[in-house]
């Protein structure tokens, strides 16, 4: 809440500077102030906190901490299984999921009718019994580690999915608010993760072991996933370019497996996020933004759909400094269902292309 109110009050700074320009006539100076004050709003999102923020979203509920509780309590997630502690800033008893060695916690807990849901980083403001201790025994003081492609991405993800969990909650405690007839999941949000450096054009499993081969550029275009042996998996054809030899967008793609056509993929947007949707055999993928999650840096950002339901997850960094290998784009896969692993690998390849555009 707080980081909303800052964000809030810096955007009324701003469109001030932005009047008091213009109103001694420096318009340059004005248009500037009034850019970055469409730019702090439109990144805030309009309407309530849920359209806001991602890191906190809230819930109208007659539904008590403990009767939540109950209902989360066998219910494993990233985070482990939650727990119930206190707050130093909230009164009354809190849910907890978390700590992670991170220091990632997603907390819920009530004030005013309004239930809340909280990514923090902050565990120290977690008062917790002495049984409890031991969640609180191996976290990570990253400060002067080595910033390699692997530990940032291990680091990317967490943040990734405490973003997507904080939402799931939110519409589980809505629908539960609504009516009383609401299965848990025994699991919410377990992933299996990868992830893909420009440098070396592998995209790795958790164990870091190479799982698909990647070949990308954007003139000539080429964005392709084989696998380790070389044997091409998929290829994306753009059906048109600009007289600079750049891929047109509008024209479209194709996505090609293993040498014959698979799907047309249409880019376009949803709701003012950049989307992709592609009519496949197995159903309609569909590839929609969200915000950045500035919390591990990563700023292009995707939810991949299968016939409405979640699959995967991807967030890329466009250009991170790591140690040794200097600026390097770096992309991040959540996969909740590996079935369609190649689809994903190829979706998050073809996103790296086309940004290669905005790269010097």
């Amino acid at each position: 809440m707080k980081e909303d109110k800052l964000t809030t009050l810096i955007g009324f700074l701003l469109g001030a500077m932005a009047l008091m320009s213009f109103s001694v006539g420096r318009v340059i100076m004005g248009g500037i102030f009034a850019l970055f004050t469409y730019v702090v709003f439109h990144n805030r999102g309009k309407g309530n906190i849920n359209e806001r923020s991602i890191y906190e979203n809230e819930v109208k509920s007659d539904l008590t901490i403990q009767e939540l509780y109950d209902k989360f309590k066998d219910m494993n997630t990233p985070f482990g299984k939650p727990w119930l502690a206190e707050h130093e800033n909230v009164p009354g008893e809190i849910i907890v999921f978390g700590p992670n060695t991170l220091k990632d916690s997603i907390i819920i807990s009530k004030q005013k009718g309004k239930i809340n849901i909280k990514h923090t980083l902050r565990v120290d403001y977690i008062k917790r019994k002495p049984e409890d201790e031991y969640r609180f025994g191996n976290l990570m003081d990253i400060e002067g580690v080595e910033v390699t492609p692997e530990k940032y991405s291990i680091f990317a993800s967490y943040k990734l999915i405490a973003v997507t969990m904080l939402r799931h909650l939110r519409e589980m405690i809505e629908k539960m608010t609504a009516t009383e007839d609401v299965q848990t999941p025994a699991e919410l949000d377990i992933f299996d993760f990868y992830y893909h450096n420009a440098h070396n054009g592998w995209f790795f499993d958790a164990e870091g072991r190479k799982v698909l081969k990647v070949e990308n550029s954007f003139i000539p275009f080429m964005s392709k996933v084989s696998d380790v042996d070389g044997n091409v998996m998929a290829e994306v054809i753009p059906h048109g370019f600009d007289p600079k030899g750049r891929a047109k967008d509008s024209a479209g793609y194709e996505l090609m497996a293993e040498g014959e056509h698979y799907a047309e993929i249409n880019k376009g947007s949803h709701k003012g996020r950049d989307y992709l949707s592609l009519d496949t055999p197995s159903g309609k993928f569909e590839i929609t933004s969200f915000p950045a999650c500035r919390r591990a840096n990563v700023g292009c950002n995707y939810t991949i759909t299968l016939d409405g339901k979640l699959k995967a997850v991807i967030g890329g960094s466009s250009r991170l400094i790591f140690d040794g290998l200097g600026r390097q784009q770096n992309d991040v896969i959540l996969s909740f269902d590996d079935n369609y692993l190649v689809m994903y690998a190829i979706i998050e390849v073809l996103i790296m292309t086309i940004n290669k555009r905005y790269l010097k």
